[in-house]
């Protein structure tokens, strides 16, 4: 009887540590996307364009669609793969034209927070693409991570682009 109040002292000293203040329950998006804009250079210059009828998708997953025909995009976001492949091949068309675009990266865990856990941070260190839509592919940010800072421009021909003013 006399060890009770001792064990239960023992108990609290123990549990008390466990407890995290202030981070119990995570609320943040945790997935690391890329963030890639539609641009045109023209006689006028570089400017923002538009993509009508745009459909995006994994080259090798062509039914999970990130983009379903979608009109007036001038920005996409979309994960790439935790698995540490060379790159991550990727299936578009816009206006009944197809192209395809490679992203060859690297991927690294990263600690976000105890509640929130890993994610997966990657650092973009070349594209390819076919020509039939892109003209050329431009890597302002190599590294994709929980921030919403550009890290792709796609340049489209002029002839396939909507240019916004």
């Amino acid at each position: 009887m006399k060890r009770i109040p001792y064990i239960l002292l023992m108990l609290i000293i123990l549990l008390i540590p466990s407890c995290e203040s202030g981070e119990g329950v995570c609320t943040k998006d945790i997935i690391s996307r890329v963030n890639a804009g539609f641009y045109v250079r023209d006689s006028v210059g570089e400017r923002d364009t538009l993509l009508n009828n745009f459909t995006f998708s994994g080259a090798l997953r062509p039914d999970s669609l990130i983009y379903d025909s979608a009109a007036g995009v001038q920005k996409i976001v979309f994960p790439l793969p935790h698995s540490t492949e060379a790159y991550t091949s990727f299936l578009f068309s816009a206006d009944a034209l197809t192209g395809t675009i490679n992203i060859y990266h690297t991927p690294s865990l990263v600690l976000v927070s105890y509640a929130c856990g890993f994610t997966t941070n990657h650092n973009i260190y070349r594209v390819s693409h076919d020509t039939l839509l892109i003209d050329t592919v431009s890597i302002v940010n190599p590294l994709v991570n929980l921030s919403d800072e550009e890290n792709l421009k796609i340049y489209i021909k002029p002839a396939v682009a909507d240019t916004v003013v």
